[in-house]
């Protein structure tokens, strides 16, 4: 939700927006559908601390430019990240491979659902944001809370995690 979100705060088109949001869809569907079926396998000990990097990146380069484009390849690729720690929630629960596509098609629908309910009620809010003469403090206060709390999940993650 905070990668999403990072996505999200930084000002773009509507045709941005959605392709961001269509490459980051496509991205985690793959790697979570050959994750889930064992066509891959990454380690958590290094899913988790990307996931958490991919933050730290998206909320700096927020940061510093004030203006994003092109971000629906680099979204693809943490994607591909993120793809893989969506499906260590589903192999964590051991279903039996006669239920595994219906399964696994059940929860990317309700990955989606979630990501589409988040993209409008956000989207709304930060257009009327973007009218503000301040919009641009807001996206780097924004930006820097999700830069602390992805460094400090990275830290957890890499220093902490069993």
């Amino acid at each position: 939700m905070l990668f999403l979100f990072s996505l999200l705060i930084a000002r773009q088109t509507f045709k941005q927006y959605a392709g961001t949001i269509t490459a980051f869809t496509i991205a985690h569907s793959i790697t979570l559908a050959s994750t889930v079926t064992g066509v891959i396998h990454m380690p958590s000990s290094i899913v988790e601390p990307g996931i958490a990097l991919s933050i730290c990146y998206v909320a700096f380069d927020n940061l510093h430019r004030k203006e994003v484009s092109h971000r629906w390849m680099l979204t693809f690729i943490f994607g591909l990240i993120h793809g893989m720690g969506f499906a260590d929630l589903l192999t964590e629960m051991n279903i039996p491979k006669g239920e595994l596509a219906v399964d696994l098609i059940s929860f990317n629908v309700g990955i989606e659902t979630i990501q589409v309910i988040i993209v409008a009620l956000v989207l709304p809010a930060l257009a009327l944001i973007y009218r503000w003469k301040h919009a641009r403090r807001v996206v780097i206060a924004c930006s820097a809370a999700a830069l602390m709390m992805g460094g400090l999940w990275f830290v957890e993650r890499v220093f902490f995690y069993v």
